[in-house]
């Protein structure tokens, strides 16, 4: 440390003359160390300046001690340099500019009389000159996100865990800075007026939303939680079916890490089956138990939340699996297909549908997984039919209808209708996709600022263009993170020279909220009567040739999908009735209404166009069975059957 020089330096800030000051300083040069705070040396300094000279210590004195608190934990003296620094590091306006204000706040902190002040306050004070000025840019690029003092404090009082109060603080910030940094003004101020509802914002600028796991991939390679292994320990591939379904666990919570929304893992039943064949019943339910309890009881990620998980089953085996050699314990190929191995896959399909059934050990029902079954053009097993009828005592099953499709589509609930294989790309390609992004657009808002069909479409397609630049703008951001950053370690590890995620066949998806609100209150109509179902049509239709020219035009994947939207429905309502003064309500089981006459036939028709996701929810009467059987043959994408009450 230059003592001299540290000393000379505040001096000259502070109007000392240079001999005075040099004096001073050799007089302070072994009484000055960097042991001291910078407030102790400056009040060594004053000392020895009044000593000499009583006028030019209370002038060193007024410069100096005005303290910040910086926003990294320290105490410094305030110094207009730091204001300059900062301003032309961190906007784009020319040095005079920023001199000039720098000059200014220090004036007025002077004036004030002020003795400590933060770096917050400081930075409000420069925002204010900016705003003066017009310079709103600068102002958005130099504006300090986070919470009023009241917020922290009612978060802290009442949390439901220590956990979910950083998550609280931390998606504070990050919603902030995506609609003031990342996202267009426009796009922004539609979402926050509601014309649409941009999903999990506070993860916006990190990952994407949702990813369909291949099993199979892992049960090759091992699994890396981290990527690479740089930070926590790799297996190897499992040998044992304890292993395999502690490893499926695992990617479980890795991938909790690096999405915002749900996870699912395809043909799971299918993969697992040859690490159960020689299992015995007792066996294979302990491993099933141990794999639903640790999935329900983890308490590590996203404020303490339970992994949103989907298992999707097969009945058996698709084309292009009945050919595919089987992987066995070990990463040992067998000589036998997975066609071979329907029979066991059942087996296990069975086993969760019973533990899940009798619930955890007070016999409540187990938040995850969602069981989704793939039913196909077979008949469901009378054993398998029996636990069915016993699961939907306790849980709610969701039905994918894969029957006259041709396997053309793998229907799945967290990356729908990706294309199986084709000449360009083998099945395995199409899984380890899911959703980037999802938006939500209110329907009723338009039809109540709308007259006549031709505004109402010009509003639509405004919305449409904010949803589009949206999921253009994330998808810009995760392919950044994937191949510049790296900063998916998870997405991101590799096997025999491939990724795990595939960015180019992931899409986004863009709801239409509120379908049955926007008839009854345009149209005047039912969503089942004639000119109501043409009117959604049109509607529908149109969204799906705009999706699609966007798709062709700027590279993007957006799908139409018709999925549960409760937060984007709840918001829309709220948002609506203040400023209509209507009070609605959204259904969010479909586009129409339980209750209307002909809803589910009405559902099917309208569902073709959702080829982003789409669920027909489903009451079973006295045989369950029965009534999937009689709703799959209307052909809807997907249905969930709810659970009887009891």
């Amino acid at each position: 440390m230059n003592v001299s020089k540290v000393v000379q330096d505040k001096c000259k800030k502070a109007g000392i003359s240079f001999w005075l000051a040099s004096e001073v300083a050799l007089e302070l040069e072994d009484e000055i160390g960097p042991e001291l705070t910078e407030e102790e040396t400056n009040n060594r300094i004053i000392s020895k300046l009044r000593e000499k000279n009583e006028e030019e210590g209370r002038k060193f004195e007024n410069y100096h001690n005005i303290y910040v608190r910086t926003s990294k934990g320290l105490i410094e003296s305030f110094d207009k340099e730091k204001i300059l620094e900062s301003m032309l590091k961190e906007t784009t306006l020319s040095k005079t500019v920023c001199e000039e204000i720098s000059n200014e706040v220090e004036s007025d902190v002077r004036r004030l009389g002020l003795r400590k002040i933060s770096a917050p306050a400081i930075r409000e004070m420069v925002n204010f000159k900016l705003l003066e000025r017009k310079y709103k840019k600068a102002k958005d690029d130099y504006a300090r996100i986070g919470l009023p003092v009241y917020d922290v404090k009612q978060a802290i009082k009442q949390p439901p865990n220590p956990e979910a109060v950083h998550k609280k603080f931390g998606d504070a910030v990050s919603k902030e800075y995506t609609l003031i940094q990342l996202l267009p003004e426009e796009t922004s101020n539609a979402h926050l007026t509601g014309l649409i509802h941009i999903h999990d914002l506070a993860y916006f600028p990190t990952r994407p939303t949702s990813l369909q796991n291949d099993f199979r991939w892992f049960l090759q390679k091992g699994v890396a939680t981290e990527g690479a292994g740089k930070h926590n320990a790799v297996t190897g591939p499992a040998k044992h079916l304890d292993v395999a379904v502690s490893h499926a666990v695992r990617i479980l919570i890795s991938g909790e890490t690096h999405l915002s929304g749900g996870q699912s893992f395809d043909f799971f039943n299918l993969f697992l089956a040859p690490y159960t064949i020689n299992s015995s019943d007792k066996e294979l339910e302990q491993a099933v138990q141990t794999f639903i309890y640790e999935l329900n009881q983890i308490y590590a990620v996203k404020g303490g939340q339970i992994p949103n998980t989907s298992l999707n089953f097969d009945l058996e085996a698709p084309e292009f699996l009945k050919k595919e050699k089987a992987i066995l314990p070990g990463n040992k190929v067998s000589q036998d297909t997975y066609q071979d191995y329907e029979k066991e896959a059942i087996r296990i399909l069975n086993t969760f549908l019973r533990v899940m059934s009798k619930g955890d050990f007070e016999g409540n029902e187990f938040a995850v997984p969602k069981i989704c079954l793939k039913v196909k053009e077979g008949a469901i097993p009378l054993h398998t039919e029996k636990r069915i009828k016993e699961f939907l005592e306790t849980s709610p099953l969701h039905i994918i209808n894969l029957r006259n499709n041709k396997m053309k589509d793998n229907t799945n609930m967290v990356a729908p209708s990706q294309l199986i294989p084709s000449r360009k790309r083998r099945w395995f390609q199409t899984l380890r996709t899911g959703v980037l992004q999802e938006v939500s657009i209110n329907l009723p808002r338009i039809a109540f600022e709308s007259r006549e069909d031709t505004e109402f479409f010009s509003k639509l397609d405004k919305s449409l263009e904010m949803s589009e630049k949206a999921c253009k703008k994330k998808q810009e951001i995760i392919r950044k993170r994937l191949q510049k950053n790296k900063s998916l370690p998870f997405l991101t590890q590799e096997y025999k020279g491939e990724e795990y995620y595939s960015l180019e066949n992931s899409h986004s998806t863009i709801n239409l909220v509120g379908m049955d609100n926007t008839i009854q209150e345009y149209k005047g109509k039912d969503l089942t009567e004639k000119e109501g179902k043409e009117f959604a049509e049109k509607i529908l239709n149109y969204t799906t040739k705009k999706l699609d020219n966007f798709n062709k035009e700027k590279n993007t994947r957006l799908l139409l999908g018709n999925v549960k939207a409760e937060k984007a429905s709840k918001r829309f309502s709220k948002l609506n009735q203040k400023r209509f003064g209507v009070k609605e309500v959204f259904p969010r089981k479909g586009f129409s209404h339980k209750k209307t006459t002909g809803w589910v036939d009405n559902e099917i028709k309208l569902q073709k166009y959702c080829f982003g996701g789409s669920k027909l929810e489903i009451t079973p009467g006295e045989d369950p069975v029965e009534t999937i059987y009689q709703t799959i043959d209307k052909k809807p994408l997907c249905f969930k059957t709810q659970k009887k009450s009891k």
